[in-house]
């Protein structure tokens, strides 16, 4: 598993440099913005597609017909890509949930309740974009779980919307009723990643590569 998951970080570092840019300009905009909640939001949206990102390069380079003369099981090999969407997922909600504090510590706006509903909206979309597309692609591939990959990010991009209203704070975030379905939300994101990682494992050993 070490050596997957190496394998794996010396991909991102040498092709999804482009990513990690575009993450970190998002974070700054967030921190220097009022409020847009969108920008603190897309780069977990950009977290999430990673591991789908990494097994498109896998298919390119034939990297599964190689690893099935490797001593690595599928399962091994379908984990090491939820650890990776986890690992990567936790470092850009790390340095977003930061950067939030910090600017609504400098506005004066910070209130811990909405602190909270924001932390685990943020925690929801980055376990969603990659829960739902990840049994897909370990079904059909990289190229035909394209598709669905445009769809969950469609879908993930529109909800974020709807929690920003131009350069403020949508009501949900400020409203009592918030941390309930907040709480509710992520707890489902948490279960769902769950279900879709043993369905991947399941999808994936069922499929000849």
């Amino acid at each position: 598993m070490k050596g997957l998951l190496l394998k794996d970080f010396y991909l991102i570092s040498k092709y999804c440099r482009a990513f990690l840019f575009i993450m970190a300009v998002f974070i700054g905009v967030s921190f220097l913005g009022e409020g847009n909640l969108f920008f603190a939001f897309y780069p977990c949206i950009i977290s999430g597609m990673l591991p789908m990102t990494l097994i498109a390069y896998d298919e390119r380079d034939n990297w599964n017909a190689y690893a099935g003369g490797l001593p690595y099981t599928k399962a091994q090999m379908v984990s090491v890509k939820y650890l990776i969407g986890l690992s990567t997922s936790t470092l850009v909600l790390t340095a977003v949930a930061i950067t939030e504090a910090c600017r609504m510590v400098s506005d004066q706006s910070f209130l811990l309740s909405s602190y909270l509903i924001f932390l685990m909206t943020l925690l929801s979309i980055c376990l969603l974009v990659p829960a739902l597309m990840l049994p897909f692609v370990f079904k059909f591939g990289a190229e035909k779980g394209r598709i669905i990959y445009y769809v969950v990010i469609i879908i993930a991009c529109a909800g974020s919307a709807l929690l920003t209203s131009g350069d403020k704070t949508s009501p949900f975030l400020l409203s009592k009723t918030g941390m309930g379905c907040a709480f509710v939300i992520c707890f489902a994101s948490v279960l769902l990643y769950c279900i879709s990682w043993l369905l991947s494992i399941y999808l994936y050993k069922r499929r000849e590569v």
